[in-house]
């Protein structure tokens, strides 16, 4: 008898509307954390990139987070060193679609070439090897800036177009 007592208090107050398992919220925060995150992705033996990041995440939904920046070294495609570099103050991949949004001081420099790409907003396609963005750009090269809105430029940032180019441009005439 004392365990059928038991038994109806239990029952009386799992079923109250004032249970307190009731009133959590989903947790929606990530299911992975990795703090100074500093990867090496190869394909085939070879180096690709490697990634740099205070804070890395990851969650439910695929989702990969670096919400205090990255940094990520491009290797060249014909051997192990690094051909150019990448930097932006946060980056979230989404896993469905496979890309890269960066976002705020992102660079993008070339080592062969000395060209620096400065935006508030780029896209990384990591499986079509290029970079994109529809915001306002500025591209060094040498002692010349290049302005415009919108680029398209393959990984390492070797060849590249503003898509709407703008400013002032010098031309010499001899």
């Amino acid at each position: 008898m004392p365990y059928f007592s038991l038994l109806l208090l239990f029952c009386f107050f799992s079923c109250s509307t004032n249970n307190p398992l009731r009133n959590v919220e989903e947790y929606k925060g990530p299911i992975i954390e990795i703090k100074d995150l500093n990867t090496l992705y190869s394909d085939s033996a070879q180096a690709k990139f490697k990634l740099k990041s205070e804070i890395y995440q990851v969650f439910e939904s695929g989702e990969e987070k670096y919400p205090k920046g990255l940094y990520m070294d491009i290797f060249s495609t014909d051997n192990d060193s690094v051909s150019a570099s990448f930097k932006a103050n946060y980056v979230i991949k989404y896993e469905k679609e496979n890309y890269f949004l960066a976002t705020g001081n992102v660079v993008l420099f070339n080592y062969n070439t000395g060209d620096e790409l400065r935006t508030e907003e780029l896209f990384w396609y990591p499986n079509d090897e290029k970079f994109t963005s529809d915001k306002f750009v500025t591209i060094k090269t040498g002692n010349e800036l290049h302005t415009g809105e919108g680029m398209v430029s393959n990984q390492d940032f070797s060849n590249y177009e503003i898509l709407k180019p703008s400013g002032i441009i010098e031309v010499d005439e001899n």
